[in-house]
């Protein structure tokens, strides 16, 4: 392939120098095609040359050529897919990075709201268990000062039995001890008499 792109560059750079000569050198190239009489083979032969040159870079090289700029084309849209995606990203960043002090302030409010909250809920929590303890407490002073209250009256009148007791054993003398007996014996036989 690039024997083809050379010879037909070399083709290209003859045929040039050839246009390109000044005009004692065309007076030349007239004496001499008119002195060789090979001139016109060698024109012959080069131009078949050089068209069987064509011919071989149209068949072999389109093919090539082709396929290589379908591959260009291919890593072009490749690469502006690329492009678009990447400024896709750089745009979506900057947009976000524009965004990054309302972002903040956004979470540090909701951070504040969810602790506000929070700290409501605890403190309704903890009123919540201190009103359980506070009624609790309050029943077990109840019971315990009702326990107290009876036993205190059962001290009472203990202590007023014994006083009573201690007084009854300084009132009380044989005589009324003996007509006591005796009422009580006396009620008991009229409530036998009754049944």
């Amino acid at each position: 392939m690039r024997r083809l792109c050379l010879i037909s560059t070399l083709a290209i750079f003859m045929a040039g120098v050839t246009v390109a000569q000044e005009p004692h050198e065309t007076a030349q190239f007239e004496e001499h095609t008119t002195k060789d009489p090979w001139f016109w083979w060698k024109l012959a032969n080069f131009a078949i040359l050089a068209g069987l040159a064509g011919y071989m870079i149209k068949k072999r090289g389109g093919g090539f050529f082709e396929r290589r700029t379908e591959v260009i084309q291919a890593g072009m849209m490749e690469a502006e897919k690329a492009r678009r995606e990447a400024e896709a990203r750089v745009s979506e960043m900057e947009r976000r990075i524009a965004n990054l002090g309302a972002e903040i302030e956004s979470l540090r409010t909701t951070v504040r709201h969810e602790m506000a909250a929070e700290g409501e809920r605890i403190r309704h929590e903890t009123e919540r268990h201190i009103n359980r303890i506070q009624t609790q407490a309050e029943q077990e002073i109840e019971s315990m000062t009702k326990r107290a209250r009876r036993e205190l009256k059962m001290y009472a009148a203990g202590l007023a039995l014994e006083s009573a007791e201690q007084q009854l054993k300084t009132r009380v003398t044989k005589d009324v001890e003996d007509r006591l007996v005796a009422s009580f014996v006396d009620g008991m036989r009229s409530r036998s008499s009754y049944n």
